[in-house]
């Protein structure tokens, strides 16, 4: 709804720009530009191979803590108390230890990812840039924001102008307005 609201805000502000000159709108699908580049699909082949890496070192973990629990439940009427507590002690940091594992492979795949993202995300942004100015665009939108804005309309200028000019009320400090 806040996004139709915006777009609709947008598409009023630039009605006024277009009676002085043509207005030129353009959108780009982020998900699919994302989907189709090489970079994207070469990111997401490399983030699989250690994903499977990461699964099969996790995997195999898991099958040492199996069979590590299955000594200790085969050889549990044999041991001692302090030998109880001392296989039941290393099964727990095992546990603990494969936990830590798996949440350290996650945190690092996240981050790759991430780095993936944020760079082919910046390429696309000078890309959008580079179009709008070379391709005379008013406006450049994806389905969740503005990308490019021609120099032409933008306001700021104007706006912080009439807000320097307008009697603001004070709010004391510690006081929500």
């Amino acid at each position: 709804m806040m996004r139709q609201w915006f777009l609709g805000l947008l598409l009023l502000a630039l009605a006024g720009v277009a009676s002085a000159s043509p207005m030129k709108i353009g959108f780009v699908d982020l998900d699919k530009a994302l989907r189709e580049l090489p970079e994207a699909q070469a990111g997401a082949a490399n983030l699989n191979k250690q994903v499977a890496a990461k699964q099969k070192a996790i995997e195999a973990k898991r099958q040492q803590i199996d069979s590590f629990q299955k000594t200790l439940e085969k050889d549990f009427p044999h041991l001692s108390n302090a030998q109880r507590q001392d296989r039941e002690a290393q099964l727990q940091s095992m546990i603990l230890s494969l936990q830590q594992f798996q949440q350290q492979a996650q945190d690092s795949l996240n981050y790759q990812r991430n780095q993936i993202l944020k760079n082919i995300q910046n390429q696309l942004v000078k890309v959008v840039s580079q179009i709008g100015k070379t391709g005379h665009y008013t406006v450049i939108l994806n389905d969740k924001s503005v990308l490019y804005v021609s120099g032409a309309i933008d306001l700021t200028g104007q706006v912080v102008a009439a807000m320097k000019n307008t009697a603001l009320p004070s709010v004391p400090p510690g006081k929500k307005p």
